[in-house]
């Protein structure tokens, strides 16, 4: 029965090696041997010993032979299983075909899923653990909640103002809130200048009151409490949760990412579409909490979200 099957694909791929099939059924395997060549690129090019040409600084020769050698393996590995490969991509092609037609998973959606894989196949993001499964209670948590829950319309007012005021081209459904709270880090983180509070006081700006001060001068002034309280004011008024983490000397806002897929997805868009030049060569640092929740650095310190951690340790967590 085996052997009636091999025989019905062999007589099916001779059929299709005869003219305008033939030549499209290879460029359809190469296509397939490139596809699956790129994720093992870049995931092993890092890791390839410097090859130094005496002419010619700069050039990477371990590249040009390594993805030679990639695209060779994988166009060898691919015709050799042409019969399995072709069915395997006819299987593919039309479950998506009927998902599509039916709103679910699209070709798009197939295109983006693995572009967003190459690229963070090049730029891991960092996951930072925690130090302690539980933390000693977030010091001064009831005045530092109640400036965050700053319920005054103007806060909403100027949250979904600044929300709304970069990034428009690159929103849509899917990543709606995603794209409001990078908008409002941008707006905050590059408008703050540090002032610190009044000698031997703490004091905790609420987020009117930071508001009313940019109005001034249009910059936001205060310290690191009064940065975190006003970033998790503005992201909670555009749906998105946030936690804030107190360190031995610092306070600082996380924005609440979730899952793995999720966090591929914004590091895509940090990356090559929102902070391409704040992120270049810099690390996207994250949490992940006992639940497995992905949170996001969004203190004032980094240029992109997800900046370096401060080397400080953890000594309570608010979450709101």
């Amino acid at each position: 029965m085996g052997s009636i099957k091999i025989e019905k694909l062999d007589k099916l791929y001779k059929k299709l090696q005869t003219g305008n099939f033939s030549f499209v059924t290879n460029i359809l395997l190469y296509l397939v041997a490139v596809i699956m060549a790129l994720p093992l690129f870049f995931l092993l090019s890092p890791h390839l010993p410097e090859i130094n040409l005496p002419l010619g600084a700069g050039i990477h020769l371990e590249y040009l032979l390594f993805s030679v050698l990639v695209v060779g393996l994988s166009i060898y590995i691919v015709i050799r299983l042409k019969h399995l490969v072709l069915i395997l991509l006819g299987v593919g092609l039309v479950t998506i075909a009927i998902s599509s037609a039916r709103g679910g998973y699209s070709f798009q959606d197939a295109f983006q899923d693995y572009v967003v894989s190459l690229y963070n196949l090049q730029n891991n993001p960092v996951a930072v653990p925690l130090m302690a499964e539980e933390y000693e209670p977030f010091q001064d948590a009831n005045r530092v909640a109640e400036a965050v829950h700053d319920q005054a319309p103007a806060v909403r007012r100027f949250a979904v103002k600044i929300g709304t005021k970069h990034f428009r081209e690159h929103t849509d459904k899917d990543n709606r809130s995603l794209i409001q709270s990078f908008s409002i880090f941008k707006e905050i983180n590059n408008n703050w200048v540090y002032v610190a509070d009044p000698a031997g006081e703490e004091y905790f700006a609420s987020a009117e009151e930071t508001i009313q001060q940019q109005q001034i001068d249009g910059k936001f002034n205060g310290d690191c409490d009064d940065h975190a309280i006003l970033m998790a004011a503005c992201l909670k008024y555009v749906g998105s949760e946030v936690r804030l983490v107190r360190t031995t000397h610092h306070i600082y806002p996380e924005l609440k990412i979730g899952s793995k897929d999720q966090l591929d997805k914004a590091t895509f868009l940090i990356r090559h579409k929102l902070f391409v030049k704040e992120s270049k060569k810099n690390s996207i640092y994250y949490h992940v909490d006992q639940s497995g929740v992905i949170w996001l650095n969004f203190d004032y310190t980094g240029r992109a979200p997800g900046g370096k951690f401060l080397q400080e340790d953890i000594v309570g967590i608010l979450e709101f």
